[in-house]
Parts: C-alpha cells; sequence; structure tokens
C-alpha cells in the first residue's frame, strides 16, 4: 500500500488560534510579536487577533528522504534526526468559497515571514508544537506554508549532503514565488574546467600528430635501432615527412600497411602494434561517448605508453620494424614531456603514470612542434590557460570531481581532418539527443522542503494548547475536535483558526536500491572485436561477481526541470538557461556496498526530487507522463577489463548503466486522505489529474529497485548519455508497481 507521507518530519498541520504581525526570529523557537494585542481584537485593517499553533510529528512509521539524517529517513523523532525548520512564510488567501483549495496564482491578501520557527533536534514524537500570536485578515478562509530544513553549512560538501536551491523565493504575488535547483557548475568554475580540457586536448593532440620531422636524422637522435643497417637512410627522400598516423593505412580488407615504402606492404608486428595503438585513440564511433576525466586519461596514457614502449624496445627484424621502432622512440620522448612514469627498459608495461602540474603543461605545449599548425590552426596560447596555471598533478588526476561533477560528465572527440582532440561540452554533437546538453545542467538535489494548502478550520471559542490534537493521527481524525469547529473563513468573532490538512514536504523522494539478477555476467566483446577489427571468432567475455566486484558512485536522474513555481510544479517555459537538466547525487550510503547475492541488494540511497508533473492535457488527453532516465554510477573493482556498449571499461575505472521508469502503464496513486497533491483544483477532491501517475510525486516516494542482469554490460557506457533523450541504450527491463509512490523493480540487462 502507498505510504501517504514521506517519514516523519513533516508538519501535522498549523493551527491558527490568533495572529499578531511578527518580527522572525532566529534564535529561539518562539517567535516574539511585534506587538501585544488582545485576541479577538479586530484593528484598522480589518483583522482580528487570534493564537497560532502548529505541530510537527512522526505521523507514521514509513522511511523517507535522501540518505540518513541529512534526509530525515529514521522513523522515530527520538533519533533527533529532526533538522528544524526555517525559512518559513505563511500566507492568507480570501477565496470565493470556503473549503477550497488554492488552484492558481495569487496575491496574498497577507504574508507572514518567520524565519526559523524551530530549531534542530528539538521534537519529540509526543511534544512537537509551538504557540505564537499573528492577526489574520477577516474572510481568510485558506491558506499556504512555506518552509524548508535548516542545513549545516559547516558540514564539508554540505550541498551534496543536504541538497542546495539557488533560488528560495518566496513573495506575495504567487507568480513569482519560485525555487531553484542548484547548479553544480558556476560562471567561475565553468572558465577554469573549460580550460583544463583545452589543455589536456592539446597536450593529446601533439602527442598523436608524433612525426619524423621535415630533416635527417641527426646521428645522436637515433637510438640503439639498428636502423642503419636495414637500409634506412636509402628512404630519405620518403620517410622524413612521415607522421604517427602514417600507420593507419589498411588494405580494401581492413588490413593494416607498412607506411615504410612508397608502395605500400603489409604491416610488420612493430607496426602493426602502433597502427592498433592510434586506431584505438583516434576512432571514437559518431555516437560513441568517450570518458576524458583524469582517471581515464591517466589509464589511457598508461596502456599507450606500454604498448609504445614494447615497440620502443623490441628487435627490429627488418627496415619497416626498424622504422617502427624509431617512431615509438619519438612517441616516447613526446609522452616524457607531459608525463611521468616508470619505464622499464626491457620493454615491459609503465607504472606510475602521473601528468605534470599545469605550469609544465604549458611550458612544454609553447614549444611543442608537434601541433598541426597546418590543419588545426594555431595553437592554444598560455592566455587560454590563465584560469588553472596554478593546477597541480593531483588537480588534473581528479578532474573533473572537484567541479562537483561525476567522472563520466567529461566527452572527448577526435576530429580527424584538423588532427586534434577536443573535449565536447554540447552534447548533441555526438549524435546523442536533440536539445543541447552540457555540463551547465547537472544540478544539487533539492533540499528538503516543506509546503501546505488547505482551507481552514474556525472556532469561536478560545482554546488552550492542550486542546489542539497533538500529533498527525489526532489531527487527521474528526473526533479529536470539539464540536465548535468548522470549515469556515476568519470573522470578527473568530477566536482560533487551524488548517484543516496536514503541511507535508514540497520535495519527493527516489529510494533506489542496486543488486544482481545473476552473478554471472557477460560483456560486449564480440560485437566490439567484429565492429572493429572484423573479427567473427570472439566470444563475450564471462565477469564473476565477487563482493566488491562492483560499487555504486553515484546516482543520476535525468529529465529534471530545475525550476519549480509556487506549487512545487515545473515550470517549462520562460528561462532558457534553465532547461531540462540532471540531478547528480553522490551521498551513497554504506561505501556503496552492492552484496554479491541474487537475494539481498545495497542500502536504499535517497535523492530529493521535485515533482515532475506536466500538463498535457492539451495534446494528449490521457495526460501522458514523461518518462524518466536514471544512470547508476558504478565502478569497476573486478579486477578485469571489459568491454561496454561502445569501447573498453578498464579495471578501477567508473561506468554508467541506464534504466528507464515510465509510469505510462501505471493507473494513478491512492490520493492521501488528509491533503490535496498539485495540481490543485479548488474543491476537495475533484480533479482526476491529482492521480495522474507521474515518476516523482510531491511528498511521496518513489522506489526504483535495480538488477544488474547477465547481459547488463554490454550497454555500460563510459560517460553519461543524455538521459533526457529516448536515443540512449537501456540495459534495464522495468516492472512498475504502486507502493510508496512509483515503485520499479529494474533488472539490467534482462534475465
Amino acid at each position: 500500500m502507498m505510504k501517504k507521507y514521506f517519514n516523519f518530519a513533516f508538519l501535522s498541520a498549523i493551527a491558527l488560534v490568533g495572529t499578531l504581525g511578527f518580527t522572525a526570529c532566529s534564535s529561539t523557537d518562539d517567535t516574539v510579536a511585534e506587538e501585544s494585542k488582545t485576541p479577538g481584537d479586530v484593528g484598522a485593517k480589518g483583522e482580528v487577533t487570534t493564537q497560532f499553533v502548529f505541530n510537527v510529528s512522526n505521523g507514521s512509521s514509513s522511511t523517507t528522504r535522501m540518505s540518513g539524517a541529512a534526509t530525515q529517513a529514521s522513523t522515530d523523532l527520538a533519533a533527533n534526526d529532526f533538522r528544524g525548520i526555517e525559512n518559513c512564510f505563511i500566507m492568507c488567501f480570501n477565496q470565493t468559497n470556503d473549503n477550497q483549495y488554492l488552484a492558481t496564482t495569487a496575491t496574498a491578501d497577507k504574508s507572514f515571514d518567520m524565519s526559523r520557527v524551530i530549531a534542530a533536534k528539538s521534537l519529540d514524537s509526543d511534544h512537537s508544537r509551538r504557540v505564537l500570536e499573528m492577526s489574520l485578515p477577516l474572510n481568510t478562509n485558506t491558506m499556504l506554508f512555506y518552509g524548508k530544513a535548516i542545513n549545516d553549512n559547516t558540514v564539508v560538501d554540505y550541498k551534496s549532503k543536504f541538497g542546495y536551491l539557488d533560488n528560495y523565493n518566496v513573495t506575495n504575488d504567487l507568480s513569482t514565488t519560485y525555487f531553484q535547483l542548484g547548479r553544480r557548475l558556476t560562471a567561475t568554475d565553468k572558465g577554469k574546467f573549460q580550460a583544463v580540457q583545452k589543455l589536456l586536448a592539446a597536450v593529446l593532440s601533439c602527442i598523436i600528430n608524433t612525426n619524423r620531422g621535415t630533416a635527417a636524422v641527426a646521428a645522436d637522435d637515433v637510438p640503439d635501432t639498428g636502423i642503419p643497417a636495414y637500409g634506412f637512410a636509402l628512404e630519405a627522400d620518403y620517410m622524413p615527412s612521415m607522421l604517427w598516423s602514417a600507420y593507419n593505412t589498411v588494405d580494401a580488407d581492413g588490413n593494416p600497411l607498412s607506411p615504410a615504402n612508397t608502395t605500400p606492404t603489409a604491416a610488420r608486428p612493430l607496426e602493426i602494434k602502433l597502427f592498433k595503438v592510434y586506431k584505438e585513440m583516434t576512432s571514437i564511433q559518431d555516437a560513441e561517448l568517450r570518458n576524458a576525466s583524469g582517471v581515464a586519461l591517466l589509464r589511457t596514457t598508461k596502456d599507450l605508453w606500454t604498448i609504445v614502449n614494447s615497440v620502443r624496445c623490441a628487435t627490429p627484424t627488418n627496415k619497416e620494424e626498424a622504422l617502427a621502432k624509431y617512431m615509438a622512440h619519438l612517441i616516447d620522448l613526446e609522452l616524457r614531456k607531459y608525463f611521468t612514469a616508470t619505464v622499464p627498459v626491457n620493454g615491459g608495461a609503465v607504472d606510475g603514470v602521473a601528468i605534470k602540474a599545469a605550469s609544465d603543461l604549458i611550458s612544454e605545449l609553447a614549444t611543442d612542434a608537434y601541433w598541426p599548425t597546418t590543419t588545426a590552426g594555431a595553437k592554444p596560447d598560455g592566455a587560454t590557460f590563465s584560469h588553472i596555471t596554478a593546477y597541480t598533478s593531483d588537480d588534473f588526476a581528479q578532474f573533473p570531481s572537484q567541479f562537483a561533477l561525476p567522472q563520466g560528465a567529461t566527452h572527448i572527440k577526435f576530429d580527424d581532418t584538423k588532427k586534434t582532440f577536443y573535449y565536447v561540452e554540447n552534447y548533441n554533437t555526438s549524435a546523442v539527443g536533440g536539445t543541447t546538453f552540457t555540463v551547465d545542467d547537472y544540478y544539487y538535489p533539492a533540499e528538503l522542503c516543506y509546503f501546505g494548502n488547505s482551507p481552514i478550520r474556525v472556532s469561536d471559542a478560545e482554546h488552550v494548547v492542550a486542546q489542539y490534537p497533538e500529533n498527525v493521527t489526532s489531527w487527521n481524525t474528526e473526533g479529536s475536535w470539539s464540536s465548535d469547529w468548522a470549515l469556515g473563513h476568519v470573522q470578527s468573532t473568530t477566536r482560533s483558526v487551524a488548517m484543516k490538512n496536514d503541511i507535508n514536504y514540497g520535495t519527493a523522494l527516489l529510494e533506489t536500491t542496486v543488486g544482481y539478477n545473476t552473478l554471472t555476467l557477460k560483456d560486449n566483446n564480440k560485437a566490439i572485436q567484429q565492429r572493429d577489427y572484423g573479427v567473427t571468432t570472439e566470444e563475450d567475455k564471462e565477469i564473476y561477481i565477487y563482493d566488491n566486484s562492483f560499487k555504486l558512485v553515484s546516482i543520476i536522474i535525468g529529465d529534471q526541470w530545475p525550476k519549480v513555481g509556487w506549487n512545487f510544479l515545473p515550470i517549462t517555459t520562460g528561462d532558457a538557461n534553465y532547461r531540462k537538466g540532471y540531478i547528480y547525487d553522490n551521498q551513497i550510503t554504506n561505501g556503496g556496498v552492492i552484496p554479491a547475492s541474487t537475494s539481498t541488494t545495497s542500502q536504499s540511497n535517497y535523492t530529493l526530487m521535485f515533482d515532475n508533473y506536466q500538463d498535457m492535457r492539451s495534446t494528449d488527453a490521457t495526460n501522458k507522463q514523461s518518462k524518466v532516465y536514471v544512470a547508476l554510477e558504478l565502478q569497476n573493482n573486478t579486477g578485469r577489463d571489459f568491454f561496454g556498449k561502445d569501447n573498453l571499461i578498464t579495471n578501477g575505472s567508473n561506468f554508467y548503466l541506464i534504466g528507464e521508469l515510465d509510469p505510462s502503464t501505471k493507473t494513478g496513486p491512492v490520493l492521501p486522505t488528509y491533503h490535496a497533491l498539485p495540481p490543485y483544483d479548488a474543491t476537495a477532491y475533484g480533479d482526476a489529474t491529482k492521480t495522474v501517475p507521474r515518476v516523482f510525486i510531491q511528498d511521496h516516494v518513489t522506489k526504483a529497485n535495480f538488477k544488474i542482469g547477465v547481459n547488463a554490460l554490454k550497454n555500460a557506457y563510459l560517460t553519461v548519455p543524455d538521459l533526457r533523450s529516448s536515443s540512449v541504450t537501456l540495459g534495464l527491463s522495468v516492472d512498475v508497481t504502486w507502493e510508496t509512490g512509483l515503485d520499479f523493480n529494474v533488472i539490467i540487462g534482462g534475465e
């Protein structure tokens, strides 16, 4: 059965038994009145003085919220997870009829800015009320409440831990009230981010354009290769201008050719090594997403250098191999300009690869003759990298995590015409989606917000604090209210006012778990070998799952409108800079452990979202709601490399599995009994749109149970694809049921 609420820390209701205008209070639990009036006095402004009481309660034993204490996921207020409520506003409206919700934007007759109404860890399940004095306008019959949990800004990475809003903007005019997710990449950081990308791309471009040059080889520049003995000098008219890219030539059947002769011949073994590593570096498929984070760059360089070193240290058996050995020597010298490493002289595997500091990279790049000026134009100069001159080796190794972005937020391509690498900021250039997607579109999770939209109860009797219902259960039980209470509006005789319905969370919640459907997985080796080399005899590798084989690193949710209005529903028009984006949640419970079991899963992870309802009735009579794509960022700790959808996923690197959450085949949720869901209509529960099943619903938990299936790795991405697009390749089959909100049981890669 669906759980109506998140968990414990929602306002069971606000009891308004009096009003005065009051000043904000941030250091105490009780707000101090601006002036003293006798309850029942009607002032010159047509307001009646009453007493204001609100109640916060655990309400039920449901579990909810982002991760641990930060999300108030405890089932017991005594656990002291309650984070308090601040930025509170109460707004009064006079609608045509009593017992109505506010359904459209309006201007409040009066609003109260209460700042902090209750401190953190100050409630328990039995005593959760506060008493204030306020003055309400006559004829008030509907009230709104806004508030949000108190964040501890002293906590490291508090924005990721608690969620973050760039704007929490509440005004008397609800048409200008809005809430906006916090962008992860600030304007200042974006310049640094782009400078890192350009520098790393320039470095890779120079390396890939290594060549023999245009002059005869100096005697002291020739390693002990045996080149003269194989007649290298006889090819002086042809060889001086040879590029590394010359080893990328193939015959009609796709077999590599030797570039060492004016008439191409079949490539020799050492030449084939240079051919393969060049091809792997530069042959990026049109729709392929190639990761170029610091982690990926260092691993790629290690693999590249290891192959080059094996050629550099080999003993050639002919002229063609002697030239390949010399080319490897030049590539090795170029790599040493920009990286440090342990490079064995016996041709063994290179280890300990690290990129040099920015100052070294910039200095070397300035004089590097391998930049392809004739095709790519002028190389970037030092001014291009002024943002990052102080960057260290560690800064590059961590890129882009220092910008609060996932490892897969970087995306590199190769321009075969210009012979240069470049980082892609517009994901549409790789045919992965429609509207432009960039790193600007990553957001923090939402903050824990509170919202109430309710008609009111009124009474002409004065009530002492003990006479008000104390918790959610009693508040929502009609028998708890004495006979002098009635649904209505504020009159001159009114002494007590209470919101009829509960105040609940303004945000939605995604709960995810991850497990295995099988402990033997298959990768995509067969398809990749056939695609790249025409080999049809290869089979998929089997990957055996043990404890800690895969670690859950983050959860990335697409289809998020970052700006919502007064009712916490998406604003889909207006500011073009705030189009659909991703919520990136890297606060993973229990270290991201996924048990090696088909019967148990990871611990639950909680991500705060906004309701993603879209009014589609003008074009779709069924009001069909959007699908949502979710990426699990996983770390490969199997001890093995494996092939994903398009490329090799090395041991220790991160990859992404995509799931589709589709609400279209489901009926709507059971309506909560004591509060309405947006979108609102004026009457109590008359609008059928409240039951429209969308993936994320205000004050509800959407549960996604991901299972990694036998063929999941065939659909593993190396970077994050455009999660707003139906062109992504899914590794998930989804069984949707309604329990706590939408409950998605997801098997990755099929049974």
